[in-house]
């Protein structure tokens, strides 16, 4: 029997390009969707000066996983229902301090297991795992609350004269003093509590849509592991 070695060369090649493009898996795209994730990643770790919007959806950008780590952003939080309410530099120092754990808190990132689907629009996903110095939710915890809880009682009784008299000189003044002397006890808490933290591992799923014209990937949406599992 004679074995035509092109031939069959030629046919197993062309069922690989054939299984290829159902899976829509090339190399090449896989690698690019690895490049805009790391440094999707990179830009919210605050280790690269990119503009994000060239690597994730305004959807995104405005997120909750990418403000977690803006400091500006979570210092805005603190003051964007305190229109009549000036912060001394001592505040200002303190929240800037505080907010600055977050924005520095990625310690180390990757990214994994790309998939590519083909169809009308070619999309992606990734895993990313992300590793922090402390807990992402530490200052949430129901020990924190309770702490706060008991600063703000204690602070009421142990004050409670003084702001009193002052109130009745100034009440703005008086509004002032309170937030300020809160702001710094509330932040300590916060600050402790990272402090007693340990370093977490987080798995999350990018999903990425590519731009066929521009032969780009953006960022399009980013949830927990065990959220995009259904867990």
């Amino acid at each position: 029997m004679n074995i035509n070695i092109k031939k069959l060369t030629g046919l197993t090649m062309a069922a690989l390009i054939s299984i290829s493009s159902l899976t829509g898996c090339t190399s090449q795209d896989k690698q690019s969707v690895n490049d805009c994730a790391t440094t999707f990643l990179a830009i919210v770790a605050s280790d690269s000066e990119e503009d994000i919007s060239k690597y994730a959806t305004s959807e995104v950008a405005a997120g909750d996983f990418v403000q977690l780590f803006d400091a500006e952003y979570l210092s805005g939080k603190f003051i964007s229902d305190t229109e009549n309410i000036e912060l001394t530099e001592e505040s200002k120092n303190k929240l800037d301090e505080f907010c600055g754990l977050f924005s520095d808190m990625i310690q180390d990132y990757s990214v994994s297991d790309v998939e590519i689907t083909k169809g009308e629009t070619t999309t992606a996903t990734c895993t990313a795992t992300v590793k922090t110095s402390f807990a992402v939710d530490v200052i949430s915890s129901d020990k924190v609350a309770d702490e706060i809880e008991k600063a703000k009682n204690s602070y009421a009784t142990d004050h409670a004269e003084e702001i009193q008299t002052l109130s009745d000189e100034d009440a703005a003044a008086a509004n002032n003093k309170v937030y300020n002397d809160m702001l710094m006890l509330i932040l300590q808490i916060y600050e402790d509590e990272i402090a007693n933290s340990q370093e977490m591992t987080y798995a999350m799923v990018l999903t990425l849509e590519k731009n066929t014209e521009t032969d780009s990937w953006i960022v399009t949406n980013v949830e927990s592991y065990d959220d995009s599992n259904g867990n």
